[in-house]
Order: C-alpha cells, then structure tokens, then sequence
C-alpha cells in the first residue's frame, strides 16, 4: 500500500516509556561490557527517534533524566550521559522539520553524527577528570546503531500504521 494511503495512529505515552525502559534494560545488560565498544547505545537510539518523532511528549528535560539514570545504572561520572543525550536531543528538536521528511537512509547519517558526537562528549568529560583517551574503537557503535536505524524506525511505526480505504 502506497504510503499516502496510510494514516499513524497517536501514540500511548505508556508505548514511550515502555521502550525506553526497554532501551535501558538492554543498555544495562551484563554481556554489554563485553563487547561495550561495538554495542549500540540504545537509549541515545531511542531519545532520537521519539524526539523525531514525537517532540512534544520527548525533548531535552526527558534526555537528561534518561542520562541520569544511565549513569546510575553504569556507575559513570555522574552527569556524563546526561549532559550528552541533553545535547543531541536539542539538536534533533532544533531540525525536527526537516529531519522528519528525510528518507531513514538520510536520517540514519544524521544518527551516526548525533551519536558520535554524543560519545564524543562522554570521552572528553571523562578525559577532563582524568581518564586516558578510550581509543577510536569506542566510537564503532554509532555505525552499528545507525545501520539499525532504518529498521528500528520501521519496527516502530509498524504498530502506528493505519490503513485508510482507497475512496480518500
């Protein structure tokens, strides 16, 4: 079915919260560690695309709690990952427009920038209290997670979709 014959229903605010939880949880993960420089950080992710996609409901105030409790949950500088999802859901609200009518492709370049430069902010905070330099390979999940970008944006509107009959 072509795209303009289909309509998005309005989403629960339970559906956000939901998903956010779930993004935690999956953040919060023990195998994480393992494999923490290759693994999406799926909060970020998820702050993106209800920002995107629903910027009244998500905006700066909802990225900095969720990085509040990221950095609980992690045991980080408190503050590091609030700072960062504060600063790339400002950026998605500032551009929201014109992000939103871009093809998942297009948005997906948009995802690797914003999350690299989320990361960026995470190592220079902790670089400014002291810690070595990480290394480049920290920056790997943000190709990953914008590769995961145009699925996941499909995964979630795929419950939002609606289908109107042809006579409109």
């Amino acid at each position: 079915m072509p795209i303009s014959h289909q309509l998005l229903r309005p989403v629960s605010i339970g559906f956000i919260v939901l998903s956010f939880i779930v993004a935690l949880l999956v953040n919060l993960l023990p195998w994480q560690a393992s494999i923490a420089n290759f693994a999406p950080d799926f909060v970020a992710l998820f702050i993106i695309y209800w920002t995107l996609n629903q910027p009244r409901r998500v905006g700066v105030a909802t990225a900095f709690v969720l990085g509040v409790l990221m950095d609980v949950g992690d045991g980080n500088v408190l503050g590091q990952h609030a700072l960062a999802y504060s600063v790339i859901a400002y950026f998605v609200l500032i551009r929201q427009r014109q992000m939103a009518v871009f093809a998942f492709w297009q948005q997906a370049l948009i995802v690797f920038g914003l999350l690299t430069l989320a990361q960026a902010i995470m190592v220079v905070v902790r670089m400014v209290l002291g810690a070595p330099f990480v290394g480049l390979t920290y920056f790997a999940g943000s190709i990953l997670a914008a590769l995961l970008w145009p699925p996941l944006s499909n995964l979630m509107l795929m419950h939002q979709r609606k289908s109107v009959p042809d006579e409109l």
